[in-house]
């Protein structure tokens, strides 16, 4: 290989790396394929965050199948609530999952999260929009380009 040829195969792959590394540095779709936890090991749960470091923020997608029962999870459960927060900071609702129970299925479809990396989780509640998140954790995920 010419001296000529060499250069422009070490400036080619200069600029591919450059370019994967500004892809990295954009964020991207993560995908979760997360298991259930506690009294709902059954339950499956499929997440994609959708990040955009530019604007600081994640769009997330949650599916649930397999769901059992809130009331089984939580005395008197009615829904499936959807949290974040920050590693250092309190949990804040996001939503609740619209919940089929003949299915035993739940779904939260483009959510907005003002947080590129953060802990989410799952739990059964008494009521569709708690202030704090109970102990009956269906599952939980940390998300992180």
């Amino acid at each position: 290989m010419s001296k000529t040829s060499m250069k422009r195969c070490g400036t080619l792959m200069s600029f591919a790396f450059a370019a994967c590394s500004a892809l990295i540095g954009c964020g991207g779709t993560l995908h979760y394929d997360v298991q259930g936890s506690g009294q709902a090991t059954g339950a499956d749960v499929k997440m994609s965050a959708d990040v955009s470091e530019e604007t600081s923020m994640t769009r997330i997608n949650i599916k649930a199948a397999h769901l059992p029962p809130p009331e089984r999870l939580e005395q008197s459960g009615t829904a499936f609530v959807v949290w974040t927060r920050p590693s250092d900071g309190p949990w804040q609702r996001v939503g609740a999952l619209n919940y089929d129970k003949d299915e035993r299925s739940g779904e939260l479809l483009a959510a907005s999260v003002p947080l590129v990396a953060f802990e989410l989780m799952v739990t059964a509640e008494k009521a569709a929009a708690p202030m704090v998140p109970s102990t009956a954790i269906v599952a939980s995920q940390h998300v992180a380009p």
